[in-house]
């Protein structure tokens, strides 16, 4: 009985030792408080025996500069210990507080990962320099866990390429995916074809604002920049000291507009271009003879040396195949090696780029688009356009990386307020990253070692500068990490928590211009039988939440609970609110409008499957009263990816219909379309139909009815592909709507 009283007492003080906030990011496997503080002395000696020689400078840098105190070294002795452990998992470590600090790893890689976590550890207080007495034993959930940075649309200088990697060795990130060549700029030096850098990576102009909004408007301001091959030597060697590889990326066969206008005759028309100075998809793309083959693999062959690491990224993606079907030699080189089509001579292009690499020692990685007409041989495959195909590679036993463009699109929009800086749209808030899971809940578990781990994205048509840059990784990257790393249950709020208590005063230390969206207020809509409820919450930690309404309005009443109830109206009428919130980091203010109509709250009934990445709230989101504008950031949209999209309510009582609103989006460079038409059945009893069929032709279409009805069916019919000459043609578009009301 002793006994289990004494186990008891021991789980009940580890449950309560779990339950302290963990100052490290990621979040280690095991962390365990013991109460109490290890304090340093004005001196911290560091015993460097089983201590990596990197580590010394790494410590007395850290040591001196970050907390202040001076460092000694030793050979036996010292408050900080190192151990060196072996027959142990790859990358795991463990760091043991209690008077005495002890590290043990079993690599250099975890070493340097310990190194991280003790840095995080260190506190002050009025006494002095502390750590908290605890237990870590750590190691990584996943083997690849990367971040991605386009130098192609706008270009970032070497120290800026380090910063980032700075951010990166900080949270435990081992892949740095370098996008090196794009339509927009080609930014490595390449000896043996100069005009690469002569003249591909200088554009004229850039593109001022959405892509999508006509006409277009330009800077007048040429964007150039490229690295030469001793600053990617130094990069890889700056990487290489924080235990990140260096995956580059040469795009291939698309994508390569500045490549071609440096040399045209490895194109299929041998015309002239210019740098892209616009965003999107471009017809013009490498063509598949021999000589563009031998070219490309030149270009590798020159970059291999400059790159230790085990992966090359060939991109593979967003390729049009308009050029290819009328090229006599495209088609030449598919009667050859009876290719069926296009999408198999796709496969075959990049079969022989596989084969080059692996000759070499590399391995070839590419977008899911690599999947289409055949998967190469060798091939690891980056899944970007949902899980599929990720599923679908490592079906056919492909390692893969997951990277879906719902979790990972770290250039979409991470809070719905208008003073968000411009982003190319979606909605990718710092929660929905947390909650990212890279092993898709359908893959068989037999296949689930193939999945290498995770990787964010961040493309840069509407990033300039690294400040923005900033912006768009933190704290994103920090929820990713934990993602990749940690392999216990992850709690959300135990992780905003952590943030604000720990790491925000790091960002705000080191001057980071990080999102603050975690502190806005936020406002919730719920459908209410008469109409909607709106409810505004603040952040856990503000003191006041003040809301201020039209009360003139008969329409709505403020009931006790602190919701704001908006009855229908006949008739639309624009309501705006706002309310204001005193957070730690001051005063939050959020403005909104809701459009009270007579189907206000009433869901509409959504017959196809909603998109998982633009979901919004189901057919509720057609009539909340919110209307989706620009910035577009996909939350206030519902997304559809296919050809007919089939809603229907019914009305509460038979009513005069003068006409319905519908409300749709179009983003062209982001392959979101108008509809073809919309068909409106409606009908008194849901027995006898009347039917109007309209072309769309703008984003707020109103179509007139001038009838009674008490049920209503919309069929809105999208395009089959987007046209040729449009980003994105040959693919189905995307549709986008938001509300619909009658008047």
């Amino acid at each position: 009985m002793k006994k289990l009283v004494s186990l008891l007492l021991i789980l009940v003080a580890f449950q309560t030792a779990q339950a302290q906030l963990c100052p490290v990011f990621p979040h280690p496997t095991t962390y365990v408080t013991s109460g109490g503080n290890t304090y340093f002395d004005e001196v911290l000696t560091i015993n460097t025996k089983d201590l990596p020689t990197f580590g010394e400078d790494d410590l007395k840098w850290f040591i001196t500069h970050e907390a202040g105190i001076n460092v000694l070294f030793v050979h036996e002795g010292g408050q900080l210990i190192f151990n060196r452990l072996f027959n142990v998992p790859k990358d795991a470590y463990s760091i043991d507080i209690k008077g005495k600090i002890t590290i043990s790893y079993s690599s250099e890689a975890s070493c340097f990962y310990a190194l991280q976590s003790l840095k995080q550890l260190i506190q002050k207080d009025d006494i002095g320099t502390f750590l908290p007495n605890c237990f870590i034993s750590d190691n990584p959930k996943f083997e690849w866990r990367g971040m991605h940075l386009d130098v192609s649309r706008h270009f970032f200088t070497v120290e800026e390429v380090k910063k980032y990697l700075d951010w990166m060795a900080r949270y435990k990130f081992n892949k740095f995916h370098w996008h090196l060549t794009d339509d927009q700029g080609w930014r490595v030096e390449i000896k043996a074809f100069p005009k690469l850098t002569e003249i591909g990576s200088l554009r004229k102009q850039t593109l001022v604002g959405l892509a999508s909004v006509s006409p277009e408007k330009y800077d007048n301001t040429p964007e150039k920049g490229f690295y030469t091959q001793e600053e990617i030597q130094e990069v890889v060697a700056y990487a290489k000291k924080r235990f990140i590889e260096v995956v580059p990326e040469i795009e291939m066969p698309g994508h390569a507009s500045a490549a071609l206008a440096a040399y045209p005759e490895y194109s299929c028309t041998g015309e002239t271009i210019q740098v892209a100075q616009t965003w999107g998809v471009f017809e013009d793309v490498f063509c598949s003879k021999d000589e563009t083959i031998d070219f490309l693999q030149q270009v590798l062959a020159e970059l291999i040396p400059l790159f230790p690491g085990q992966y090359f990224h060939v991109g593979g993606d967003e390729a049009p195949k308009t050029r290819w079907k009328v090229c006599p030699a495209c088609q030449a080189q598919m009667g050859k090696h009876q290719l069926k089509d296009e999408s198999a001579l796709q496969s075959f292009f990049i079969q022989q780029m596989d084969h080059f690499l692996k000759s070499n020692g590399k391995t070839l990685i590419g977008w899911d688009e690599i999947l289409e007409g055949g998967l190469s041989e060798n091939a690891a495959v980056m899944s970007w356009r949902g899980t599929e195909g990720g599923i679908e590679a490592a079906k056919q036993h492909h390692y893969v990386v997951m990277t879906p463009g719902s979790h990972c699109y770290f250039d979409h929009y991470q809070s719905d307020r208008k003073s968000e800086p411009l982003a190319i749209g979606g909605f990718t808030s710092l929660e929905k990253v947390y909650s990212f899971n890279p092993i898709p809940a359908d893959l068989e578990p037999n296949l689930r070692p193939y999945i290498l781990g995770g990787q964010a994205n961040l493309w840069t048509e509407y990033i300039a500068n690294w400040k923005q840059v900033e912006y768009m990784i933190l704290p994103r990257m920090i929820a990713l990490s934990e993602v990749l790393w940690f392999s216990g249950e992850k709690e959300y709020e135990s992780f905003r928590q952590r943030l604000e208590k720990f790491e925000f005063p790091y960002l705000e230390s080191k001057k980071a211009n990080y999102s603050k969206a975690i502190f806005y207020i936020e406002s919730e809509i719920t459908p209410e039988e008469e109409g909607v409820e709106l409810e505004f919450e603040g952040e856990k930690s503000s003191s006041t939440l003040e809301v201020k309404f039209d009360q003139t309005n008969p329409a709505i009443v403020q009931e006790k609970n602190g919701k704001i109830r908006i009855l229908r109206s006949k008739r639309p009428h624009l309501l705006r609110f706002t309310a204001k919130s005193k957070t730690t980091l001051g005063v939050d203010t959020l403005g909104i409008e809701i459009l009270q109509h007579s189907t206000l709250g009433q869901s509409w009934i959504i017959e196809n499957k909603l998109s998982q990445f633009y979901p919004g709230k189901g057919g509720m989101t057609l009539s909340d009263g919110i209307i989706g504008g620009r910035p577009w950031n996909g939350k206030e949209w519902l997304g559809f990816d296919q050809k007919e999209i089939k809603l229907s309510i019914e009305l509460p009582s038979i009513r005069k219909i003068d006409g319905l609103n519908l409300s749709f989006l179009e983003a062209k460079s982001s392959w979101i379309c108008l509809p073809e038409t919309v068909v409106i059945d409606y009908s008194k009893n849901g027995t006898k139909w009347k039917s109007k069929s309209v072309a769309v032709s703008t984003e707020k279409q109103r179509i007139s009815i001038k009838k009674k009805a008490k049920y209503l069916r919309i069929t809105v019919v999208n395009a089959d592909k987007i046209p040729d000459g449009q980003p994105g043609s040959g693919h189905a578009p995307w549709l986008f709507m938001d509300e619909i009301w009658l008047d």
